[in-house]
C-alpha cells in the first residue's frame, strides 16, 4: 500500500474535490428536484470513479490483487455510470453501482489484510 502515498498532490485533491462536488450536486438536485444537477453528480460520479480506480490499479503491485480488483471494479463502475448518463438506462446504473460497491470492498479488504 506504500504505493499508495507516491500519488501525487495534484491528484489526491482532484479526487477529494471531485467527492465534495459530487455530494454537493446530489444534495442539491435532490432538495431542488433538479434533473440537470443530478445528471451532472452521475457525471462526476463517473469520474471520480474513474480516477480513483485508475489510482488505485496503478498503485497495485499484482493486477489482480485485491487492490488492483478494486481499482478494475471502479473502473469498470465508471465507465457504466457515464454509459448510463447518456443511454438513460437503468440497469446499467445498477451495474455501476454494483461495481462501485464492489470495488470499495475489495479496497477496505485489501487494506484490512495489508495491516
Amino acid at each position: 500500500m506504500n504505493a499508495l502515498e507516491s500519488v501525487s498532490e495534484t491528484v489526491q485533491r482532484a479526487i477529494v474535490f471531485g467527492i465534495i462536488l459530487y455530494f454537493v450536486l446530489f444534495l442539491y438536485g435532490e432538495f431542488a428536484n433538479d434533473i440537470y444537477a443530478r445528471i451532472a453528480a452521475n457525471i462526476v460520479f463517473g469520474f471520480v470513479a474513474l480516477g480513483v480506480g485508475g489510482v488505485l490499479f496503478s498503485a497495485a503491485e499484482k493486477p489482480f490483487s485485491p487492490l488492483g480488483g478494486s481499482g478494475i471494479c471502479l473502473i469498470v463502475g465508471g465507465i457504466a455510470q457515464l454509459i448510463a448518463v447518456v443511454l438513460v438506462d437503468i440497469l446499467i446504473d445498477a451495474i455501476a453501482s454494483i461495481a462501485v460497491f464492489v470495488g470499495i470492498g475489495l479496497y477496505v479488504f485489501a487494506v484490512w489484510t495489508d495491516s
